[in-house]
């Protein structure tokens, strides 16, 4: 930054130079300086904040005599260190007696009303109004009146309860609505003693992201319907881990007691998810702990499952694995974890023979090497927290909150942050979605095509580039400039042709172009716009499962191998496997995680072909409709009960931890791919998945660098794949 922009002040006696303007108690943080407060939090609007006023200092500022000298003058009032600006020359003090007096006297006014009742508050032990009252509050109340009674456990949402008594009206959970996820749907209900917070209008609170309030709340009055008296923090053990309910890959923590997940938190990766998490993954990963986990191996027999142990089960596995041999297929592997893909894809490839192998749910199954070649690179956002230096986002067919949540929020600041204009082009059902976090609140063009104009929508847009000359013909591919006057359009042209496209660009293209048979039409015009434009990040298809990313980079692909390379021998694709298994031709179909028979894009194909096939293996955590059709049933550790990586969105390869022991007879893929190799005759030195890793590592060209050390922190964002005989559009 440059010397112009900083200034001189000086906290308690010690001197420092900060950013001319910025608050002063994030300066005084800088020297160790912590300074109470309830209402500031960094992320949040200022221009809204300073109620709470326990952030209260004592400022002097230079003045400057009719002779030329200067001396200090002190504020009349203490000053909200929260809200003040550093300006050149400030004086500050923070625990001078009339602050600390300040201080107790604010304690004393919060808690007039709020009940003594930290014994049973969910928030007790990691309370910011506790802790503040331990350190800075009186020790006795000088009120003898009753305190206000207010209905308790007020249902704010399916997610989170209010409890008015206990509010102390500091704005976070407002704040957050409006500057964070956007649906502005709580505010503050009448005014003075009778103030409260609530969804306007008093509608249920529909957020996505609802479950930060939670987090950002100082006292006990946000608190989860799930977690409530469920434990005390003291209870509580905590590991890092990784959400696995999207590929967003946010960082959070797992809170657990006796072997069971109690609760998520956030965690802070400031390049991912910066400290937020949807309720999605704040609330949707109980299932690790449910009562339906697969708790042993099961063999069926008959029309039902016996309990079988792990030798038995991986006896018949491999006996059927060594009779089929190369007419062998695996499908689904984008809930595990890389090193589970790593080594289920050597099992298949090097042991069996077989080139079979994927994990896209359709109804596109371009090849992977055309992908590539279209887009000039693998479709990954490349970079989340990047996308807040775009001038221009568009959002093409996606339901970004719900299908991308953090980029959804990343997109939004760079709106309202960054003064990004975003564009929505979107299919027509998506006009009215049943959430309060839509992309058109903000959107500066909202577009809405028929599913049939889908690739006209694509082409209009790339029109639109070439009209405004933001793109020359020159730079565009021969076949796409000649396809430019008689490609498909849209009946939306004249709103595309109102959009100013300023780069740089990026354009985000969502499920109704990926879960369409016109996927690649889609990308021909889009992928042209990126190489015109000179960079290939552009576009982005993101993936949409915890770890599609890794199965894409680490070969669960028919057509390609980890890294990215293309295979010397093509197998079948998801919609090949099933019909294949059907007739009989596939004579071993190992199906992991996916519930295949709901979640491809014919489920009715997909069950009936399932039902068929002569011997079903499926690997996963529950026993769902897939899981049922299968001949065994091999149950797998969550992603609390292990170690290992996932890819996310943009390519960044992040480690998860264990958490605790599993009480169920469960175990890792890679371990049980590494016995059944060793039982085929054909062994795998691994010990521990550090051993899977540092080998993706040494053999992976666009893992290189990912070891644990390095993943402990941010994640490693893995390089490109570089295809061989592959060229750019």
């Amino acid at each position: 930054m440059p010397d112009s922009q900083l200034v001189n002040i000086v906290i308690n006696g010690r001197p420092l130079t900060v950013p001319k303007g910025e608050m002063i108690i994030e300066a005084a943080r800088r020297i160790g300086i912590e300074i109470p407060h309830f209402c500031y939090h960094p992320r949040l609007s200022k221009e809204t904040g300073a109620n709470c006023r326990m952030c209260l200092v004592e400022v002097s500022m230079p003045r400057r005599g009719p002779d030329g000298t200067v001396t200090l003058a002190k504020m009349p009032k203490p000053q909200t260190s929260c809200s003040l600006p550093a300006d050149e020359g400030m004086v500050i003090e923070t625990e001078t007696p009339a602050i600390v007096e300040a201080r107790r006297g604010i304690l004393e006014f919060l808690l007039i009303n709020h009940p003594l009742d930290c014994p049973i508050c969910d928030r007790g032990g990691e309370c910011p109004l506790q802790n503040n009252t331990l350190h800075y509050g009186p020790p006795t109340t000088r009120f003898v009146e009753e305190k206000r009674h207010l209905p308790k456990a007020y249902p704010l949402s399916q997610h989170v309860v209010l409890d008015r008594e206990r509010c102390i009206h500091c704005a976070r959970c407002t704040r957050f609505a409006a500057d964070i996820s956007g649906d502005a749907q709580l505010g503050f209900l009448k005014r003075g003693a009778d103030m409260e917070v609530s969804a306007y209008h008093e509608t249920e609170f529909t957020s996505l992201f609802s479950g930060n309030v939670i987090e950002l709340c100082p006292v006990g009055a946000l608190l989860s319907r799930d977690y409530r008296f469920r434990a005390r923090p003291w209870d509580l053990a905590t590991q890092k881990s990784i959400c696995t309910e999207c590929s967003n890959g946010c960082n959070i923590k797992l809170d657990h007691r006796a072997g069971k997940l109690v609760r998520v938190n956030a965690r802070v990766n400031e390049v991912v998810n910066e400290e937020w998490t949807c309720d999605r993954g704040k609330f949707g990963m109980g299932h690790i702990s449910s009562e339906d986990r697969i708790r042993r191996p099961l063999i069926r027999e008959g029309d039902a499952f016996r309990e079988a142990t792990w030798e038995e089960a991986l006896s018949l596995v491999e006996q059927r694995l060594r009779e089929a041999g190369a007419s062998t297929a695996f499908l689904g592997g984008s809930l595990s974890s890389n090193e589970d893909l790593y080594v289920l894809q050597r099992l298949w490839r090097e042991v069996l023979g077989s080139p079979h192998l994927d994990h896209r749910m359709g109804p596109s199954f371009a090849r992977n090497v055309d992908r590539i070649r279209v887009l000039g690179h693998t479709g990954v956002v490349r970079s989340i927290s990047d996308l807040e230096k775009k001038r221009t986002i568009v959002v093409f067919g996606s339901d970004l909150a719900v299908e991308q949540p953090i980029v959804y929020l990343r997109v939004r600041k760079a709106w309202n942050r960054h003064d990004a204009r975003v564009i929505e082009i979107q299919p027509a059902s998506l006009r009215s979605p049943g959430h309060s976090n839509r992309v058109a609140d903000f959107a500066s063009v909202s577009a809405r095509y028929d599913p049939a104009e889908r690739v006209g929508a694509a082409w209009d847009l790339l029109r639109t580039a070439v009209e405004q000359r933001l793109v020359e013909n020159s730079a565009l591919p021969n076949m796409v400039v000649g396809k430019l006057d008689t490609a498909p359009t849209c009946s939306v042209i004249s709103a595309l042709s109102s959009i100013l496209l300023e780069p740089p660009v990026a354009v985000l293209v969502g499920a109704d172009a990926v879960r369409s048979m016109d996927m690649m039409d889609v990308l021909e015009p889009l992928g042209a716009l990126a190489q015109a434009l000179g960079d290939a990040w552009t576009i982005a298809v993101p993936a949409s499962k915890v770890n599609e990313q890794g199965a894409r980079d680490l070969g669960i692909l028919p057509d390609t191998v980890p890294g990215g390379s293309p295979s010397a021998t093509f197998g079948f694709n998801s919609h090949e496997i099933l019909e294949s298994a059907g007739k009989g031709n596939v004579s071993v179909l190992w199906v992991s995680g996916l519930d295949v028979a709901q979640e491809y894009h014919d489920p009715a194909f997909a069950a009936r072909n399932l039902e068929q096939a002569p011997f079903v293996v499926f690997s996963g955590m529950h026993l769902h409709a897939t899981a049922r059709m299968a001949n065994v049933v091999l149950p797998v550790c969550s992603v609390a009960e292990c170690d290992g990586t996932y890819t996310n969105v943009e390519g960044r390869v992040q480690r998860f931890y264990k958490a605790y022991e599993p009480s169920l007879d469960v175990r890792e893929e890679w371990r049980i791919a590494s016995n059944l190799a060793a039982r085929l005759g054909c062994p795998m030195a691994y010990v521990t998945w550090r051993d899977v890793l540092a080998e993706i590592a040494a053999k992976v060209p666009i893992h290189r660098g990912c070891t644990p050390d390095r993943l402990a922190g941010e994640g490693v964002l893995r390089e490109e794949p570089v295809l061989t005989g592959a060229t750019k559009p």
